[in-house]
């Protein structure tokens, strides 16, 4: 059984392609609903950052998901 952590890694490896597919789009309507897609993902992984016990995340998951948050809010700032 994979953990929270494995699922909140995957999302925030998804929410940085949402942007880079948001990056390629020549729509921009298109772009649009990449950049939401990876809003969403990275809402996600904040939900589960404000009661990081409750997912069963240990110190180190709880930081490489803030640090890997610190990322994906600098690429969604560029749009």
């Amino acid at each position: 059984m994979h953990s929270w952590f494995e699922f909140l890694r995957i999302d925030a490896g998804l929410a940085m392609c949402f942007i880079d597919c948001a990056r390629l789009r020549s729509n921009p309507m298109e772009a649009a609903r990449s950049v939401e897609n990876a809003r969403k993902a990275l809402a996600e992984i904040h939900r589960c950052l404000m009661h990081p016990s409750r997912a069963g995340l240990n110190e180190n998951e709880v930081f490489f998901l803030e640090q890997r948050c610190m990322e994906i809010e600098a690429a969604l700032a560029t749009f």
